[in-house]
């Protein structure tokens, strides 16, 4: 199967996320054209970053992001944080999804910060 390719997308810097590590969380990203028009991004596959802020070479987290064919306008997809997933990481970090396409087409659609707070008593 041929994945669509495209040169045009819209870029944006993700809202601020704010969350207790170790607790279940969903991140949803919803995929536009220059014009703000939704993306089909169903042929795609997802993934998603995590890197303390500063730090953008060290990668603490790596997860798979699943397409949202649920959305009519086929241009989301989710990452879903388990509570292993963060349960050992607290401070500032930045986020960044990544929609792949053909070998060689990979698209990092904005980023953004994530605040991961320590839980009590951990």
């Amino acid at each position: 199967m041929t994945i669509p390719t495209f040169t045009s997308f819209q870029v944006t810097s993700l809202r601020e996320v704010t969350f207790i590590g170790g607790t279940y969380t969903e991140l949803h990203f919803d995929v536009y054209d220059e014009s703000e028009n939704p993306l089909d991004i169903s042929a795609f596959t997802y993934t998603w970053l995590l890197c303390p802020y500063g730090q953008p070479s060290i990668i603490s987290l790596t997860k798979t992001g699943y397409y949202r064919g649920d959305i009519p306008t086929h241009n989301r997809f989710s990452v879903y944080l388990y509570s292993g997933d963060t349960e050992n990481l607290s401070g500032k970090y930045i986020q960044q999804p990544v929609l792949i396409g053909n070998p060689g087409y990979e698209f990092r659609l904005g980023q953004g910060y994530i605040n991961i707070i320590t839980a009590l008593g951990a």
